[in-house]
């Protein structure tokens, strides 16, 4: 190691020996040529290269404590590095503060693919689901003819499965999310309507029907429109998966309000509910909570992803709930830059 740290060093300061062995010579030179008569030579470059030689016996002290320290860093062993000069205090805080970035991107994708595994786990056995429930109704009806009430059952879950294929896509497409962004001004009645179009024979099957109130019909807001409408559809598929229970009130109502530069979308059901305790945790994922737990259809997912993506739009997502009375979910939009 000495060796190779010797070598390192002397390659390093070769153009100040060089540099410092020339101006001696010149200076030499320049009293000589100036008074003939001085014919002492030898002195005045025996000083300066001794000068030189402390010099350098001093820098190598410094060089080779930092340099075995690199060394024995590389070499997986750990070493205190010691500092002499500001340059060198300069190199080991960038050092450092790479070395941090550093970590922190390596304990930020940890995290990631620890949840993406426990996605993929939960999300497989999700899915099961809807293709164990196809395949009863088959089997049930396999010596019978087909029958439009079985069509039916089938079109539901594969509309469930389809739904829940759609949420692991955009669970994945959330980690490209700022390469996927496009905020602009969008039309917000617009998008409720497209996305309520989207869910229209849902509306229809459970007789659940959508009301829009808003006193005025022009409300742009800055948000992105694709990623905002997922998010929409997933609170109207929640709201219309908890409506369909009761049998009465079945209505959802979307209510829009405009106040300052600000305007807020409440999406309300009259469906059953959530108890207090399970409401602080329905932004986590796959936390289905008591209505979960009654319903084999929950997923625990789509509130999540309603959270992430609100917050990654910069919106303001809340909700509010009474058991047996229903559910309002709020966004706040921006309506100026």
């Amino acid at each position: 190691m000495v060796k190779k740290i010797l070598k390192r060093f002397i390659q390093d300061r070769m153009l100040l020996i060089v540099f410092y062995l020339f101006n001696i010579i010149s200076v030499i030179a320049f009293f000589h040529l100036s008074v003939p008569a001085n014919t002492e030579v030898m002195y005045p470059l025996f000083i300066g290269l001794f000068l030189l030689f402390v010099y350098l016996v001093i820098d190598w002290i410094r060089y080779y404590q930092v340099n075995e320290a690199i060394e024995k860093k590389l070499e997986g062993t750990y070493s205190e590095m010691p500092i002499h000069t500001g340059e060198q205090r300069a190199y080991y805080q960038w050092i450092t503060k790479m070395n941090q970035v550093h970590s922190s991107e390596k304990n930020e994708q940890a995290k990631r693919n620890k949840d993406r595994l426990y996605f993929l786990s939960h999300w497989m056995h999700h899915l099961k689901t809807p293709v164990s429930v196809i395949d009863l109704i088959i089997q049930n009806d396999k010596h019978e003819q087909t029958t439009t009430n079985t069509l039916e059952k089938v079109r539901l879950e594969n509309k469930r499965l389809h739904t829940a294929i759609e949420q692991g896509l955009t669970m994945i497409r959330m980690d490209s999310f700022e390469n996927d962004l496009d905020i602009k001004s969008v039309q917000l009645l617009s998008s409720i309507r497209k996305v309520i179009n989207n869910r229209k024979s849902e509306f229809i099957y459970h007789s659940i029907f959508p009301v829009l109130e808003t006193e005025d019909e022009d409300i742009s807001v800055i948000t992105d429109q694709k990623w905002n409408e997922v998010m929409l559809d997933q609170i109207i598929s929640n709201a219309i998966k908890y409506s369909s229970s009761k049998n009465e009130s079945r209505k959802i109502r979307f209510s829009l309000k405009k106040q300052d530069e600000d305007v807020t979308l409440s999406i309300t059901d009259h469906g059953v509910g959530i108890p207090s305790y399970d409401l602080e945790r329905v932004f986590e994922a796959f936390f289905t909570g008591e209505n979960g737990r009654k319903n084999q259809h929950a997923s625990g997912i789509g509130l999540y992803l309603c959270k992430r993506i609100a917050d990654r739009l910069k919106h303001s997502l809340s909700i509010k709930s009474e058991v047996s009375e229903g559910t309002t979910v709020s966004i706040r939009y921006l309506t100026k830059v």
